[in-house]
C-alpha cells in the first residue's frame, strides 16, 4: 500500500476511535434550540416596519410592486449595497402580504432558525461531535440579544440570508478540509456566491476559511493559498462593486476629518465593546454614535488597545497549546475586520448587527470552556447552560419588543444611547403625525448634540414651514447649506420655498443645483416640474415629470400632473391618456375632476359632467361657474 494511503487510513482510524469516545448527540438538542430561539423572538411577530432603512428596502420601494420591474429590482443597489437575492426575498414577501409586515418578520425568523441549526452542525463538525460545544454555540447564537437587530429588523434580511449561505459554506469547507472532496469544494464556492449576492459583507469569507485551516492543523503552504484563489476573486469582484456604490451615495469617507490614530482607536474600541456586550448585553441601542469630534475621546477608547493586546497575546499563546481558543478569537476578529470603522462606513461607531457571524467564534470558546468544566458530562453542563439560557432568552425577548414600532425603537435609543440620529428620527415621526411642535423640540435636541448636522436643520425647517413660520424655515435651510453647500435635500426644499413665494428664478436656481449634485433625486424633479408649470414652461415640466416616473414608475399623482401639463398646452386628447392611468391606479376625486376639464375642452359635455359628479361625490367642491357650464347645477 502506498505511504499516502496508509497515512489516510491511519488518520481515518484515529477519527473513528475519537468519535467512539464521544457520547452520541442527544436528539432533544436541536428541537430545544429551535423552540427556545423561536420563543425569544415572539415579539417580532407583532412588529411592523420602522423608519430606519425600511422605506428604502420595502414600503417606498416601488420596484417591489410590479413583476415587470423585477430586472431593475435585482440590478439596482439599495443604500450602496448590491444584494439581488435579498431583494428577491423581499419581493416574494411583498407578493404574499404587500405592505403588511407579518410575512417579512416570519421569514426573517425562519431564516434565523435555519441558521441556528447550521451553527449547531458547524460547531458539531468542528468539535468532532462534541454535543456540549455544539449546543452552547447554537443556543447562544439563537438567543443572544445582540442578534435581535439582525432578526427583528426587516431591512436586515440581508444579515440572516447571507448568514445562511455563509455558515453553510463554512460547513462544506470544513468537510472539504477533512476529506479533500471536490464536491464539498464546489459547494463551498456555490455557497459563497449565494452569500455575496445576499450581502457584500460575505467578502470576508475567504479569510475566515483560514481560521478553519488553523483549527484543522492544515499546513500553510502554497497549495493552501492556491485553493483559496477562486474565493478571493469572487470576493474582490463584489468588493469593488460595493465600494463604487458606497462612494456614489457618500456612505464611505470621513477620513479627512479624522487622523489615522483616531480611526485605529475606533477599531480597537469596536473589538473591545463587541466582546463586552457579548458577556454583558445591556444598554443595547439601534444606533451608537461616534464620539464628538470637537472633544477628547472618552477614556475607554484609550483602554481598548490594551484590551486588544491582551486578546492578541491569548491568541498567540494558545495557538500551539489550544487551537480551539485561538480559532475562536481569530474567527471573531476576522469577521469584524470590515466593520471596525478604520475605513469609515456608515455613521455609527459600532452596531449590534455586525456581531451576527463574528460571535460564532466566541460562542464556540464558551462551549469549549463549559465542556471542559463539565468534563463532557451533559448533566453537569446543564447547571451552567440552563441559567444562561433563561437569562439571555429573557433579555432577547425584551430586546425584540423594542423593534415593534418606530416610536418604541427611537424612544429606547434616546434612553440607552442619546444621539442626534435618534432624536432626528423620533422628530421625523412627530412630523408625520403632524405634531410639529414636538418635532421641533426633538430636532432642537438633535442639533444640541450635533450642531453641524445639516439634515436636522433641513428637517426642522420643514416643520417650521408646516407651522407657517417661513422665515425660521428659511434660516434653517440657509444654515444647512452653510454646513454642506451641496446638500441636495436643503437645495430642493429651499427651491420649493422660493417657488411658493413666487420667486421662480431663485427656485429654479436651487432646484437645478440640487439635480446637478444628485441627478436621481426625484423630489427635485417634482418641485422643478411644478415650478415650470407655474411659469408656463409646460414642456420642461413634462420632461421633469417623465424623469420622476423613471425613479417612481406608476405614481398616480405624477400621471395626473402630466395630464395637467397637456391641458395647459391645449392638448386635451393627449391629457386623457395619463389621467386615465392615474385613475386606473387610484380613484382620486381630483383625478376625475381633471379628466372632467379635459373632456370639457374636447366639448364632451356628458363625460365632463359624469366625471365632475364623481369628483363631487368624492367630497371635492366644484367651481360654481364650471358646474353651471356642464349642467351640473
Amino acid at each position: 500500500m502506498p505511504k499516502k494511503k496508509r497515512a489516510e487510513k491511519h488518520q481515518h482510524n484515529i477519527t473513528t476511535i475519537a468519535d467512539k469516545k464521544k457520547v452520541a448527540t442527544p436528539s432533544w438538542m436541536v428541537p430545544l434550540i429551535l423552540i427556545v430561539s423561536f420563543i425569544a423572538f415572539i415579539p417580532a411577530f407583532r412588529a411592523g416596519f420602522v423608519n430606519w432603512d425600511d422605506s428604502d428596502y420595502v414600503y417606498d420601494n416601488l420596484l417591489l410592486r410590479d413583476s415587470s420591474n423585477l430586472k431593475a429590482l435585482l440590478t439596482t443597489s439599495v443604500q450602496g449595497n448590491h444584494h439581488p437575492l435579498t431583494m428577491l426575498s423581499l419581493y416574494l414577501n411583498y407578493m404574499i402580504s404587500g405592505l403588511d409586515a407579518w410575512s417579512y418578520h416570519l421569514l426573517n425568523i425562519l431564516l434565523h432558525l435555519i441558521n441556528c441549526f447550521l451553527v449547531f452542525r458547524f460547531a458539531l463538525l468542528l468539535s468532532n461531535k462534541n454535543s456540549i460545544i455544539a449546543f452552547t454555540t447554537a443556543i447562544l447564537f439563537g438567543i443572544h440579544p445582540m442578534h435581535v437587530e439582525s432578526v427583528a429588523w426587516v431591512s436586515e434580511r440581508k444579515d440572516v440570508l447571507y448568514g445562511l449561505f455563509f455558515i453553510a459554506g463554512l460547513i462544506s469547507y470544513t468537510k472539504y478540509a477533512d476529506t479533500v472532496s471536490k464536491k464539498q469544494y464546489v459547494l463551498t464556492i456555490l455557497f459563497l456566491i449565494l452569500s455575496l449576492l445576499s450581502k457584500p459583507a460575505a467578502v470576508i469569507f475567504p479569510v475566515a476559511l483560514f481560521c478553519v485551516d488553523i483549527l484543522r492543523k492544515r499546513k500553510f503552504n502554497t497549495k493552501l493559498f492556491i485553493e483559496k484563489i477562486p474565493f478571493f476573486i469572487l470576493a474582490a469582484v463584489i468588493g469593488i462593486v460595493t465600494l463604487t456604490a458606497q462612494k456614489e451615495i457618500g456612505a464611505t469617507g470621513g477620513e479627512e476629518f479624522l487622523g489615522l490614530g483616531t480611526r485605529v482607536l475606533y477599531g480597537f474600541y469596536g473589538i473591545m465593546m463587541y466582546l463586552v456586550k457579548m458577556i454583558v448585553p445591556v444598554n443595547l441601542s439601534p444606533f451608537y454614535p461616534f464620539p464628538a469630534v470637537n472633544k477628547s475621546l472618552p477614556f475607554e477608547y484609550y483602554i481598548a488597545p490594551v484590551f486588544f493586546i491582551a486578546l492578541a497575546l491569548i491568541c498567540f499563546f494558545t495557538m500551539k497549546r489550544n487551537k480551539i481558543i485561538a480559532f475562536g478569537i481569530l474567527f471573531y476578529l476576522t469577521n469584524l475586520l470590515l466593520v471596525l470603522q478604520i475605513l469609515s462606513v456608515g455613521s455609527a461607531v459600532i452596531a449590534d448587527r455586525y456581531t451576527y457571524i463574528p460571535y460564532i467564534g466566541l460562542f464556540y470558546i464558551v462551549g469549549y470552556l463549559i465542556d471542559r468544566y463539565a468534563k463532557h458530562n451533559i448533566s453537569k453542563a446543564r447547571y451552567i447552560l440552563i441559567p444562561v439560557t433563561l437569562l439571555f432568552g429573557i433579555l432577547c425577548f425584551n430586546q425584540a419588543y423594542i423593534w415593534v414600532d418606530s416610536p418604541s425603537l427611537w424612544d429606547h435609543a434616546i434612553k440607552a444611547q442619546p444621539s442626534a440620529r435618534a432624536y432626528d428620527n423620533r422628530a421625523t415621526l412627530f412630523n408625520k403625525e403632524k405634531n410639529y411642535e414636538m418635532a421641533i423640540q426633538y430636532f432642537n435636541e438633535s442639533i444640541k448634540i450635533n450642531a453641524i448636522d445639516h439634515e436636522a436643520y433641513t428637517n426642522r425647517a420643514n416643520a417650521y414651514l408646516n407651522l407657517n413660520k417661513p422665515e425660521l424655515a428659511y434660516n434653517d435651510y440657509r444654515q444647512a447649506l452653510s454646513i454642506k453647500p451641496d446638500s441636495y435635500a436643503a437645495l430642493d426644499n429651499l427651491g420649493a420655498w422660493f417657488a411658493m413665494r413666487g420667486k421662480y428664478d431663485s427656485a429654479l436656481k436651487n432646484l437645478d443645483h440640487a439635480l446637478t449634485v444628485k441627478p436621481d433625486y426625484k423630489p427635485a424633479y417634482l418641485n422643478r416640474g411644478l415650478t415650470y408649470m407655474a411659469v408656463n414652461r409646460n414642456e420642461d415640466a413634462l420632461k421633469d415629470f417623465e424623469k420622476y416616473l423613471v425613479y417612481s414608475p406608476g405614481d398616480a399623482d405624477i400621471y395626473n400632473l402630466i395630464g395637467n401639463c397637456y391641458r395647459a398646452m391645449g392638448k386635451n386628447q393627449e391629457a386623457l391618456i395619463p389621467i386615465n392611468k392615474a385613475i386606473d391606479t387610484r380613484a382620486d376625486p381630483h383625478f376625475f375632476l381633471n379628466r372632467s376639464y379635459a373632456y370639457f375642452g374636447l366639448k364632451n359635455i356628458e363625460a365632463a359632467k359624469r366625471d365632475a359628479l364623481t369628483a363631487k361625490q368624492g367630497g371635492l367642491p366644484i367651481d360654481t361657474a364650471y358646474a353651471k357650464s356642464i349642467g351640473l347645477q
